[in-house]
């Protein structure tokens, strides 16, 4: 049997094109807590849990920077609804946590989302600043 290089196999043994991932696609997988769709760590958003007032507390790490076990979510309201009603956070970040807060931060994480990709595209260059001067590194 002749190889070919589009026929890479991963490790478990399975053909990339079949498992949704090219040769030339190094991009993080996630799986969302709520719909179980697996996508590109860049098109969901990292929840983790952080202590408050004695309690753990679902919050949006919207830099993906905070510490601690994080977990996946669509950007995507039903997404949010099915988490919740199965209590995937809760064994997302082994122990109960209260999403009462999370269901308002996630709505206003929405808008926000919806203002920046309505605001028009920067027409700055690399190497401008919001002037339009060059930025210079040396003096």
């Amino acid at each position: 049997m002749e190889s070919r290089p589009e026929d890479v196999i991963d490790r478990r043994g399975v053909d990339r094109e079949e498992s949704g991932r090219h040769p030339g696609d190094h991009h993080p997988i996630r799986t969302c807590v709520g719909c179980r769709g697996r996508d590109r760590q860049s098109h969901v958003m990292r929840v983790v849990a952080q202590p408050i007032d004695g309690q753990d507390v679902a919050v949006i790490d919207e830099r993906r920077r905070l510490s601690g076990r994080g977990a996946w979510l669509h950007p995507d309201p039903a997404c949010l609804e099915t988490a919740v009603k199965r209590k995937a956070f809760h064994r997302a970040f082994r122990g109960p946590v209260d999403t009462v807060r999370l269901a308002v931060d996630f709505q206003a994480y929405l808008e926000r989302r919806d203002e920046r990709s309505d605001s028009p595209p920067s027409s700055l260059k690399a190497g401008q600043n919001p002037h339009g001067n060059p930025m210079s590194t040396q003096r």
